[in-house]
């Protein structure tokens, strides 16, 4: 008795609905490249800086949550 062969798989094929979807990546992929930089007539400073924010208090001498919360509303 001899070896069965092996039956050989069909070559992929893309469909219709593959295609849509790989255009559809691609036109994705071209939007983020275009919209990831600001436009040219817009200045862009070259570095940013980042908001003040004010150390919260390590102990608070207010006993209740609401004296405390207005307290670090000031």
């Amino acid at each position: 008795m001899g070896k069965s062969r092996a039956r050989r798989r069909a070559p992929r094929t893309v469909t219709e609905r593959a295609a849509c979807a790989i255009a559809c990546c691609a036109h994705l992929r071209d939007l983020r490249k275009a919209h990831g930089a600001a436009p040219p007539d817009v200045a862009v400073p070259s570095r940013s800086l980042p908001d003040r924010v004010e150390p919260t208090p390590v102990a608070s001498y207010c006993g209740s949550p609401a004296a405390m919360c207005a307290e670090l509303g000031e």
